[in-house]
């Protein structure tokens, strides 16, 4: 009688650290990692242990846009105001502000957002990863109801991939006109949580509390074409905390149709891109060897070229917008007729993220891995599936 036939043992599965090194180069959207780690225990612990999480921050370096948010006007709110976020990652990345948040956002940067409530007249910086808050009040002297800000990384290093727990500066604009425009920027440091002293100049116009650009030592608005003489962006000093002017290429009011936004450039300087026709200009301030400031268009991008799911955009942007870009990447954001596109500046990528929207947008980026975030989202999904897993 011959011996009963014997099935090989199965083969053993990978070590941990291999697993880890492919996961470490999956895209940094956090649907990835999310179904990933729906596969089975052992993967989920791997991927959410913080050693590897840290390790998938500095390798991947820029974090992703996970959506952005939106200002809106409505009757349902008693303040009359609301925020709206708006994923571009997948519906898994929806991101809803805590109960009584204040009511406006003002700026993000590095995970964190900037909000404030003109009735209370309070910021709040919030970081939806962390769900950690710090309660600001406005600065004292506050005098107009037009208000703008920036939030700024304080910590003294390069790589802002993880600056959730660093300290911040909030750059806070009073804008008021009585007969003329008056600026006054004072600034907030969470160091010492202090408002500084007050510096004031006179604009054509007011600011464009729409977006703001850091660049080395200074952060810069655009002033509102709305004055006749309004050619300018507006330029704080972060060291010397002084306030300046600085004027814009001749002719970009009729080109760019009154529309640009306020941006760094691709060589490191200040810039601005604006639409003209089916194109999308970059310029940058740059200063030549005799010491001149000047601006330089640096670069063009056909929008005749851009096609989204595989059909040519076509009269789609003829007439439209930059509206954000966000600083934590290469994304750029379109406002067109037919709705906000997002267009990946590198790759030329274009697609389309809501339907058409006359409200300012803020881009938020982070990674979507900080603290119990991504077991929070894993753990809510295990428990609505009853998902049963096995290796």
């Amino acid at each position: 009688m011959s011996a009963p036939h014997c099935s090989p043992p199965p083969a053993d599965l990978p070590p941990d650290d291999v697993f880890r090194e492919i996961f470490l180069r999956l895209p940094p959207d956090p649907s990835f990692l999310l179904a990933a780690s729906l596969v089975c225990r052992r993967w989920r612990r791997l991927i959410c242990s913080p050693a590897f999480l840290h390790r998938f921050r500095a390798f991947h370096r820029t974090p992703p846009v996970l959506g952005f948010f939106q200002n809106l006007w409505t009757l349902s709110c008693p303040t009359g105001r609301r925020i709206r976020f708006v994923p571009t990652a997948g519906p898994a990345t929806s991101i809803s502000p805590p109960p009584g948040i204040q009511d406006w956002v003002l700026d993000c940067c590095h995970g964190r957002v900037l909000l404030y409530s003109y009735s209370d007249r309070e910021l709040l910086v919030w970081d939806p990863m962390t769900g950690d808050t710090h309660y600001v009040g406005a600065p004292p002297d506050l005098v107009g109801e037009d208000v703008a800000a920036a939030l700024v990384c304080a910590a003294d290093h390069v790589d802002h991939t993880d600056c959730h727990s660093s300290p911040f500066q909030i750059i806070f604009l009073d804008c008021k006109e009585d007969d003329q425009y008056w600026l006054s920027a004072c600034v907030y440091s969470s160091g010492t949580e202090v408002w500084g002293s007050w510096a004031a100049i006179t604009t054509p116009s007011l600011v464009n509390s729409e977006s703001s650009a850091l660049v080395g030592n200074s952060v810069y608005w655009k002033i509102n074409f709305a004055e006749e003489d309004s050619n300018h962006i507006l330029e704080f000093e972060l060291h010397n905390q002084r306030l300046g002017l600085i004027e814009l290429p001749e002719g970009v009011r009729e080109n760019y149709m009154s529309d640009i936004h306020i941006m760094p450039a691709e060589d490191g300087g200040i810039g601005f891109a604006g639409v003209s026709y089916y194109s999308i200009h970059f310029w940058s301030r740059r200063i030549d060897s005799e010491g001149v400031a000047g601006w330089a268009l640096l670069r063009i991008i056909d929008m005749d070229k851009l096609s989204l799911s595989g059909v040519p955009a076509g009269d789609m942007f003829l007439w439209s917008s930059v509206v954000a870009f966000a600083r934590d990447s290469d994304e750029l954001f379109l406002q067109a007729e037919g709705g906000i596109f997002m267009i990946k500046i590198r790759s030329m990528q274009l697609r389309k993220v809501l339907e058409a929207s006359g409200s300012a947008i803020y881009p938020y980026a982070s990674f979507y891995t900080r603290g119990t975030s991504l077991q929070r989202l894993i753990a809510l999904i295990y428990f609505f599936c009853g998902y049963i897993d096995s290796c």
